[in-house]
């Protein structure tokens, strides 16, 4: 009797935890023309934890009391919200009117693929958003193509921007080109001295706008308050969000908390910037709201009643979640109709064959077309000619297969440019396939194949090797060899117990890193620009051997002006400020990110934080800073000081001031910076023994005069020289 009181008890607290998430049918159901559906509620007790919104007098329902909701998306996860624009008045001597919301925290992120980054109004206007994950921007170009003009006579340059994936921040930061810039020849439409930025509902508003849509978006952008509009002065803008902070399969494990109440409901696993969560959904054949409890929750959809037509009229039954046609009964002339209804199933039958043959030979004419168009043809001649090129050219069946149809299971990783999915050939061979998201340029689509000839033949044990591509879809896809260790940015900031990393270990695996990108830069040929160089895009095999990875076909050289990129984009702490002022991508960018990588293995700090003071937010910013205030112990990862290697931090840190050098062609070259690595190994290594030159050699740079040489270099601060001339004195030279 004891034991099933307990239990009753038990049941009786678990029925009150989830009565208590529940909301009292006295909740408003509607603020507005906008209805309120829960998880969504007005009031704290009326909605989920974090979903909570207020009513204004005037009828609009807000977030965070500022930022109004016009509609609620529930199945598809996402709320379309009103958001201000933010402008910058060239000239005016006034700080930029900023408008952004940091959404760390809380259950929504900017949706990556429902926005897009728009700017619209003076040329050579640079802006652009940021948070922990992605940075996107554009900068303002007036040409016959992206020049509007408005009703009131201005003229106004425009550049939109797709988001890398879903963000958390939408704060906009305002940069001018300055006009003796190259790069803008174009540089004047009209007279707008205005700017405006906002990250905004793709949707709303196309690149090729109509000029109604371009006047209500300048009225939004000006307007601030408009008391016969609730939504005045603002644009819309899409938000996803998920509810609880786990997968569906953790989630459902904790029936307390899990907020699939209805019987009838699927869940969908959601992951945004702010980590994983989960939806509800209602089954197929059902609608209503999985997140309510029956009778109010998930009801069955009435097929018969609700298609249009509906199916087999006068015979349609509906059953639990589907609809029941049951057959048509002939007794008395079943004979009559059994010889037209064979003639009749062979001909549908006769069809449908026929219909299936043309639309196998239409696909695989579509494959052909995309093999030739990505350069197919001359890539396979051109592996005929290269004996010993470990190439293959993957057809679409063998990838799908490998990866078990692109299982979400099997995703490695996720960025701005694809996904990267884990793979098994049918011999047992560990493949990495990138899912490439998208290849806009038609002379970037006509040198693929060319450019992934001259990539097939990187052969270095540094770089993470192109086993080969798939050609027959519309975007290509690349295999690469399987690297099991994961990035060195987790590896370094992970909480797996690895980034208690010795210093011997990092300054080995900054060499590594170092003699690939070098490998790049001036033994390649054509020479390769990586690009985006940052932890985590150095992979660590079993043996912890660094590789540089995802660098692909849009990465070569440019050879004319024509080639480069006028879309700023890249990863936020490790872009090259040059960069951003030129869109001008050359190998000495690839320096300054590598500079960023070396002091993150020195400070183990990540490169870029949003959450932490203003002057410390970038970590080379604040390098430099403690740099020139001769205070580099400050910064150093306390793990690895000690007094006996103060002179080596203090020339690994002088090597990546040199790489953080503002102008480019003060940074030293990739090379020079892998022989300095080197060298440095060599010394922990043995740190007595003049490693990198010749005792016979060193003494004739030492000249007639040693002992004044000896006094000048061990009084210097050269403390690579003093241990090269201790290892002279040892060997009693």
């Amino acid at each position: 009797m004891l034991l099933l009181l307990l239990f009753s008890l038990l049941v009786a607290v678990e029925v009150q935890e989830k009565a208590v998430a529940l909301p009292s049918p006295s909740c408003p159901k509607s603020c507005g023309d906008v209805d309120i559906e829960y998880p969504f509620g007005i009031g704290a007790e009326c909605a989920m934890e974090g979903f909570q919104l207020n009513c204004s007098k005037t009828g609009v329902p807000l977030f965070f009391d500022e930022i109004p909701v016009r509609d609620i998306l529930l199945p598809q996860g996402q709320v379309r919200a009103m958001k201000h624009v933010s402008t910058m008045t060239r000239g005016s001597g006034e700080d930029p009117d900023i408008y952004g919301k940091d959404l760390s925290g809380t259950p929504f992120t900017y949706s990556g693929t429902s926005n897009h980054f728009m700017v619209v109004g003076a040329a050579n206007t640079i802006a652009y958003i940021a948070d922990n994950n992605f940075l996107v921007g554009c900068a303002t170009q007036c040409s016959p193509n992206n020049h509007l003009k408005a009703q009131d006579g201005q003229s106004y340059c425009k550049c939109q921007a797709k988001l890398g994936g879903n963000m958390s921040n939408d704060y906009v930061y305002f940069n001018e080109v300055k006009n003796d810039t190259k790069r803008y020849t174009n540089r004047t439409a009209g007279g707008s001295a205005d700017s405006y930025a906002v990250i905004m509902e793709a949707a709303a508003f196309g690149f090729n706008a109509s000029l109604p849509n371009m006047t209500a978006f300048l009225e939004a952008a000006e307007s601030r308050i408009n008391k016969s509009d609730p939504y005045g002065g603002r644009v819309p803008v899409i938000l996803n969000w998920v509810v609880g902070n786990g997968t569906c399969d953790v989630a459902s494990r904790n029936k307390s908390s899990y907020a699939c109440i209805s019987n009838n409901h699927v869940c969908v696993d959601s992951n945004s910037s702010n980590g994983p969560g989960y939806l509800c959904n209602c089954k197929k054949g059902y609608s209503g709201n999985p997140y309510l409890p029956d009778p109010d929750g998930c009801k069955d959809t009435d097929e018969c009643v609700v298609q249009n037509p509906p199916p087999c009229p006068g015979r349609c039954i509906n059953i639990p979640g589907d609809f029941y046609c049951p057959p048509i009964s002939y007794p008395r002339i079943v004979g009559l109709v059994v010889g037209p209804t064979i003639a009749g199933l062979i001909v549908v039958i006769a069809i449908t064959c026929t219909f299936l043959v043309r639309e196998r030979k239409k696909l695989a004419n579509i494959k052909q077309k995309y093999f030739q168009q990505h350069g197919g043809m001359l890539l396979l001649q051109g592996i005929s000619l290269k004996q010993g090129t470990a190439f293959s050219v993957f057809t679409e069946a063998e990838l799908i297969e490998a990866t078990n149809k692109f299982e979400e299971k099997n995703i490695l990783g996720r960025g701005g440019h694809g996904t990267v999915y884990k793979g098994i050939l049918k011999d047992g061979s560990l493949i990495a396939v990138k899912k490439c998201v998208s290849m806009t340029s038609e002379q970037q689509k006509k040198e693929f194949g060319k450019e992934m000839l001259i990539l097939s033949q990187i052969n270095h044990k540094n770089i993470v090797k192109l086993l080969g591509c798939c050609l027959e879809v519309e975007v290509p896809m690349l295999v690469y060899e399987f690297i099991p260790n994961g990035t060195l940015f987790h590896f370094i900031h992970g909480d797996n117990g690895c980034h208690n990393i010795p210093f011997s270990t990092r300054i080995h695996i900054a060499h590594e890193s170092a003699q690939a990108l070098a490998y790049l830069h001036s033994w390649a040929s054509p020479p390769i620009l990586h690009g985006d160089v940052k932890s985590s895009n150095i992979l660590l095999d079993k043996n912890y051997v660094a590789k540089v990875s995802d660098f692909g076909a849009s990465i070569l050289a440019p050879t004319d002006e024509s080639q480069f990129v006028t879309l700023v984009q890249g990863t936020c702490g490790y872009l090259d400020p040059e960069y951003m002022q030129t869109c001008q991508l050359t190998d000495k960018s690839d320096v300054y990110s590598f500079g960023v990588v070396i002091l993150e293995l020195l400070t183990g700090k990540k490169a870029f934080k949003l959450d932490g003071p203003e002057n410390e937010r970038s970590l080379s910013q604040h390098f430099l800073s403690t740099m020139k205030e001769d205070r580099l112990m400050d910064i150093i990862d306390d793990r690895i000081k000690s007094d006996s290697n103060i002179g080596l931090l203090e020339e690994v840190a002088e090597l990546a001031r040199q790489c953080l050098e503002m102008v480019g062609e003060r940074r030293p070259s990739m090379r020079d910076v892998a022989e300095k690595l080197e060298r440095l190994s060599k010394v922990m290594q043995h740190p007595w023994v003049p490693v990198q030159y010749d005792p016979e050699e060193m003494e004739s740079l030492l000249g007639e005069s040693s002992v004044a040489n000896l006094e000048m270099i061990c009084t210097g601060n050269f403390s690579m020289e003093k241990r090269i001339v201790q290892g002279l004195l040892e060997s009693g030279r």
